[in-house]
């Protein structure tokens, strides 16, 4: 199964002020890695650079930053374009979704997922053939 993975699970993973979730995430992580195709985005990349080298309190050291990026930019990266933004602006009129949220959503509909993990957009939430799924979040059994 193809899915996309957003910002803030990756962050949970190298955060150190919380070694329990870092941990939890990193084994479902692997896990995902194993049996899942993942995928991110450009703009995946960048917040994440964003809030390793400034948000979190330490900053990450830039060889662990480059690193992080590096292990990122292996899995397959849906660049963003033109159309990708415009397609996001109107998802985000019609999902009454933030700017950007609507930029991850877009970018996962487009590289054909069927999932999207992420803490920010409702679990279970679904935009056409897209579920959201948030990895923290039991879900019930069928």
């Amino acid at each position: 199964m193809r899915i996309f993975v957003d910002t803030n699970l990756w962050v949970y993973r190298l955060d150190r002020r919380d070694p329990d979730k870092s941990r939890r995430i990193a084994a479902w992580l692997r896990e995902r890695a194993e049996i899942d195709e993942i995928v991110v985005s450009t703009q995946v990349l960048i917040e994440l650079r964003a809030v390793l080298g400034r948000k979190l309190k330490p900053a990450l050291p830039q060889a662990d930053i480059r690193r992080a990026l590096e292990a990122l930019a292996a899995f397959e990266v849906v660049h963003a374009d033109a159309s990708l933004v415009l397609d996001a602006h109107e998802l985000a009129d019609a999902e009454q979704l933030s700017w950007f949220d609507a930029l991850i959503v877009e970018a996962a509909i487009r590289s054909g997922c069927s999932m999207l993990y992420s803490e920010d957009l409702g679990h279970d939430r679904r935009f056409g053939e897209l579920t959201v799924r948030n990895p923290f979040v039991e879900s019930p059994s069928p």
